[in-house]
C-alpha cells in the first residue's frame, strides 16, 4: 500500500473510532443502567420495570453521562496520537505564543457571531424545505437535553469544552492533516474533513451547518497550523448558541430584505474574521 493510499484511509480512523466508543460506552452504560435496575427494583411486575429501564435509557442523563465518558475516552487517545503527528501535519503546539493577542480575539468573536448567524439561516432553510428533517432534530436535542428548557450541566460541559476538543482532536487535528498528505489539494482535503465532520452528527440537519463549520475551522487550522485555535473557536461557537441560536429569519423585525442584510452582515463578519485570524499568527505561513 502506497503512503498516499494509507495516509487517505488513515483519515477514516479517527470518525470510525469516535463512533465505535460512542456505541460501546452506550452498550456498557446499558448494561449497567438495567444490571441496577434489576438490582434495585421493589415490584414483581416486569413490564413496569422495563419501562422504567427503557425511560432511563432514553433520558437526557443517561445520554449526557454517556457523552461525558465517550468525550474524556476519546481525548485521553487522540491527543498522544496527535502529538506523534503534529510535526509531521507541521501544526504548531497548543500554545498562542507570538500571537497577536487583541487581533485573535476581536477575530474570534467575529467569527463566533457571524458564524452563529449563518448557521441560524441555514437550519432556518433546510427546516422550511424539509420540515420532516426539523422533527427529527427537535426531538433529537431534546432527548440529548441541549434544548434551553432540558440542559444539564454535565451536558453543558460536553458541548461546551469537552465535545469540542474531541472533535477538532479527531477531525482538523488527525483527519484533516492525513488527508493533506495524500490528496493533491488542500480544498479537496478540507471537504473530505468536512463531510466526515457532518456525518458523523446523523442527522441531516445538525450534519449540514456542522460541514459549514467543519469547513472554516478547516480553513483556519490549515493557515494558522493551530488547533488550539480551532478548538478556541469550536468551544466559543458551541458556548454561544443558547444565546445566539434566536437571530433567525423569522425571529428579524423588518421584512425580507432586513433579513437578509443581516445574512450578509454575518458572513461579512466571518471573512473579516478569517482574515484576522490567519494575520494574528507570529509568522505567516506560506501553504
Amino acid at each position: 500500500m502506497s503512503y498516499k493510499v494509507k495516509n487517505f484511509w488513515m483519515a477514516f480512523v479517527p470518525p470510525i473510532m469516535i463512533l465505535a466508543i460512542q456505541s460501546i460506552v452506550s452498550w456498557v452504560g446499558a448494561m449497567f443502567l438495567l444490571m441496577s435496575k434489576a438490582i434495585t427494583y421493589r415490584g414483581d411486575d416486569a413490564q413496569k420495570m422495563a419501562e422504567s429501564f427503557t425511560s432511563a435509557l432514553s433520558g437526557s442523563t443517561f445520554m449526557s453521562v454517556s457523552l461525558l465518558i465517550y468525550s474524556i475516552i476519546s481525548i485521553l487517545i487522540f491527543v498522544p496520537w496527535w502529538k506523534k503527528k503534529r510535526v509531521t501535519f507541521d501544526a504548531r503546539g497548543m500554545s498562542f505564543r507570538g500571537f497577536r493577542i487583541v487581533r485573535m480575539v476581536i477575530g474570534i468573536i467575529l467569527f463566533v457571531i457571524g458564524a452563529q448567524i449563518v448557521a441560524n439561516y441555514l437550519v432556518s432553510f433546510l427546516s422550511a424545505v424539509f420540515p420532516k428533517e426539523l422533527v427529527r432534530y427537535s426531538k433529537l436535542m431534546k432527548s440529548a437535553g441541549l434544548d434551553r428548557m432540558s440542559l444539564t450541566p454535565v451536558m453543558a460541559i460536553y458541548t461546551a469544552v469537552l465535545g469540542p476538543i474531541t472533535e477538532e482532536l479527531a477531525f482538523r487535528g488527525l483527519s484533516l492533516g492525513y488527508l493533506k498528505k495524500s490528496l493533491p489539494s488542500f480544498a479537496l482535503a478540507n471537504i473530505v474533513q468536512a463531510l466526515l465532520f457532518g456525518f458523523i452528527h446523523l442527522n441531516f440537519i445538525q450534519g449540514a451547518y456542522a460541514f459549514m463549520i467543519g469547513l472554516l475551522l478547516g480553513y483556519v487550522a490549515h493557515r494558522t497550523g493551530s488547533l488550539l485555535l480551532s478548538m478556541v473557536l469550536h468551544i466559543c461557537f458551541n458556548s454561544s448558541s443558547f444565546i445566539l441560536q434566536a437571530v433567525s429569519p423569522k425571529a428579524i423585525n423588518g421584512g425580507a430584505f432586513v433579513a437578509f442584510a443581516t445574512l450578509v452582515l454575518a458572513m461579512m463578519a466571518v471573512y473579516i474574521a478569517i482574515v484576522l485570524l490567519i494575520s494574528s499568527q507570529p509568522i505567516a505561513k506560506e501553504k
